[in-house]
């Protein structure tokens, strides 16, 4: 496959010109315009394609599903969004719950990596978001369910997702660092979140190796300045990375600024934090076992108002993102694909655009509108005037 006629974006500067697959993979990279056949992107903007390391669901499924066919249609439809990649996130259940749910996707990892569907984004693992969370701080999660941070749990829902489990949301306070300790030893990502630790509760837990922080300002304890919280331990920290749900409704474009400014582009990640009532009409779902009502991408339990989970899409947070900064958008790929690839260890196969890496791509308009989306040479989601693969494969056919 040839894309030609984009503007590609590399992790420190932007190429006009053209980009060659093969075998999965990025095999050229060129400047300037080419005679090759190839499909012309129209001077459209091609990124690496999206990571979201923390998304429950959408399109009417989430973990909660508990079914290895239901996480299948999940990942066939995140493309549209122009996530390649992704942890799918569970939320606090029952212990028997979670035991089924955790088996059901071991088996739908151990399934994805037999067939290699190069049609559909790929999931590289689970991000356990409760029940190991502050009830003070637990949001949308069944406070009667909640527990302290427990190794043996982890450790029996890990192996019945066939030690799938990369990420763990925790009220680090709730602990003696032995849980952190841990984590960082299995080489599972530490994430501090759902808590009303104080900023200085937080060294320790930091000093032993946690350096990410659950969707940034929501649930959680927050600037004062008597008693600093867990988002101010995040902002002053420069090697700690942190989630934004740039959705517009979690958080005000102030706050989009205060982050950006803090952080700069190589310590944020744009996350959905989205439910399975993304990408569906409006109306009542639920999330776990608790009742939520959705209303445009807005998503609230019914119980109380607050928000629950989200309904936006991971290229609406991208929008929302871009135009509160206008940063370059080499800062905006940092914060998109390459910073959460470099936390899972995965950046030398994904997460930017250059040689012999990954063909993980999206491909969007000057609006930042998804037109098509490539995961590992594949195209799993086209928008195109004219059907992408069919005029390729017919100017392939015409030249033979």
């Amino acid at each position: 496959m040839l894309l030609k006629n984009g503007k590609i974006v590399l992790e420190n500067e932007i190429i006009e010109g053209y980009l060659e697959i093969e075998n999965k993979r990025i095999k050229a990279i060129k400047a300037g315009d080419t005679s090759k056949l190839g499909i012309d992107l129209k001077g459209n903007w091609i990124l690496p394609g999206f990571i979201d390391v923390h998304v429950h669901g959408g399109y009417g499924v989430d973990f909660e599903t508990g079914d290895q066919s239901r996480f299948q249609i999940f990942a066939e439809n995140v493309g549209q969004e122009g996530i390649t990649k992704y942890l799918q996130a569970s939320v606090t259940n029952s212990l028997e719950a979670n035991d089924h749910y955790y088996s059901e996707f071991g088996n739908f990892m151990t399934n994805q990596e037999l067939t290699n569907n190069l049609t559909q984004a790929k999931c590289l693992g689970a991000h356990l978001e409760g029940p190991f969370i502050d009830p003070s701080r637990k949001g949308a999660h069944e406070e009667k369910l909640l527990k302290k941070p427990d190794i043996a749990l982890l450790k029996r829902w890990n192996d019945l997702a066939n030690h799938k489990i990369k990420m763990v949301t925790y009220a680090a306070d709730f602990q003696d660092g032995s849980f952190t300790q841990y984590l960082v030893n299995e080489n599972i990502i530490p994430s501090i979140g759902h808590t009303n630790m104080t900023a200085k509760d937080f060294e320790r837990d930091w000093a032993l190796g946690a350096k990410h922080i659950t969707h940034l300002f929501n649930g959680m304890s927050g600037v004062d300045q008597h008693r600093p919280g867990l988002a101010v331990a995040g902002l002053i920290h420069d090697d700690v990375l942190v989630e934004v749900i740039a959705d517009g409704i979690h958080l005000q474009p102030e706050i989009l600024r205060l982050i950006y400014k803090m952080k700069g582009p190589q310590k944020i990640a744009i996350i959905t934090d989205a439910m399975n009532a993304k990408g569906l009409p409006d109306g009542d779902y639920l999330l776990g076992q608790l009742p939520v009502v959705k209303t445009g991408m807005k998503v609230a339990l019914k119980s109380s108002g607050s928000l629950a989970g989200a309904g936006a899409t991971f290229d609406h947070n991208v929008r929302t993102f871009y135009n509160t900064i206008k940063m370059p958008m080499t800062d905006l790929v940092k914060m998109t694909s390459l910073n959460v690839a470099k936390e899972l260890k995965i950046d030398d196969q994904t997460g930017s655009i250059a040689e012999n890496k990954l063909a993980d791509l999206v491909i969007m308009d000057p609006n930042l509108e998804v037109q098509m989306t490539v995961a590992e040479g594949g195209v799993i989601y086209e928008k195109l005037e004219s059907n992408a693969k069919n005029v390729y494969m017919n100017q392939a056919i015409s030249n033979g």
